[in-house]
C-alpha cells in the first residue's frame, strides 16, 4: 500500500484551437440569425410573425446552450449537461442618448457586419464598417470620425486587442468594445479584459445598453 499522498485531480484542459474557432464562427452564425429575427419582430405587425420571430429567438438560445456545452466537453471532457440558463429577459430598447452617432464596426465575417449595421440603423446610429484591423484604424481617421468602435476579437492579421491598442494609441478618447464570439473570457488577452463585451450572440437591447455606457462615460478605458 503506497504512502504517498493522492495525486491532485489534474487541471481542466485548455479548449484546443479548432474547437474554440468552431463554437466562435457557430457564435457568429447565431448572431446573424438573432439579429434577423429581433429586426423581423420589431418591424412587423401581424402577430403570428411577430410569434414565429419569438420562437426563432428561443431556438438561438438553446443553440447557444449547446456551444457551451461543446465548449465545456472542450474543457473537461465530460458530457454532463450543464445547467441551463436562466430565461432571457426581453427588455424595452431605450433610445441612445446620443442619437446620430458615428459607431466603426471592424469585423471580417460579412454578415455580421450586415446585421451589425441594420440593428445601429434601427437605433439611430450611423454605422461604418471596415472587415479588418487595418482599414479599421484607417476608418477610425476619416470623416465622419467614430464616436465609438465595435471590434471583434478574432480578426485575422491584426485582432482585436492589436487593433484596439492602435485606436488607443492614435484617439485615446475613443470608448472601444470588444465583440467576441468566443464564450470563455479567461481566453481572451487580459490587457483587454476590462473593456466593454458583447457577447456573441448578444441581443440587439444588450447592443444598446453597451453603446449607451461606453458613449456616457467621462473615462474611457486607457
Amino acid at each position: 500500500m503506497s504512502n504517498h499522498p493522492p495525486a491532485p485531480p489534474a487541471p481542466a484542459s485548455r479548449i484546443d484551437a479548432p474547437t474554440a474557432g468552431l463554437a466562435h464562427d457557430f457564435n457568429n452564425l447565431l448572431l446573424a440569425m438573432t439579429a434577423c429575427l429581433e429586426l423581423i419582430e420589431g418591424r412587423s405587425s401581424e402577430a403570428k410573425i411577430v410569434s414565429i420571430a419569438r420562437h426563432g429567438l428561443d431556438t438561438i438560445d438553446r443553440g447557444a446552450q449547446l456551444v457551451e456545452r461543446l465548449l465545456a466537453l472542450g474543457r473537461s471532457g465530460s458530457t454532463d449537461r450543464p445547467a441551463p440558463p436562466p430565461p432571457v429577459e426581453r427588455v424595452a430598447v431605450q433610445a441612445p442618448s446620443r442619437p446620430q452617432s458615428t459607431v466603426l464596426v471592424v469585423d471580417d465575417d460579412a454578415d455580421v457586419r450586415l446585421v451589425l449595421v441594420e440593428l445601429l440603423q434601427s437605433l439611430g446610429y450611423r454605422p461604418v464598417e471596415a472587415s479588418n484591423g487595418p482599414d479599421g484604424i484607417a476608418a477610425s481617421e476619416r470623416d465622419p470620425l467614430p464616436d465609438l468602435a465595435i471590434i471583434d476579437y478574432a480578426l485575422p492579421g491584426l485582432n482585436g486587442g492589436e487593433v484596439a491598442t492602435e485606436l488607443r494609441a492614435r484617439r485615446p478618447e475613443l470608448p472601444i468594445v470588444i465583440a467576441t464570439g468566443h464564450s470563455d473570457v479567461q481566453a481572451l488577452d487580459p490587457r483587454w479584459r476590462h473593456l466593454p463585451m458583447l457577447h456573441k450572440p448578444f441581443r440587439i437591447a444588450d447592443l444598446a445598453q453597451t453603446i449607451a455606457s461606453a458613449l456616457e462615460s467621462d473615462h474611457p478605458p486607457k
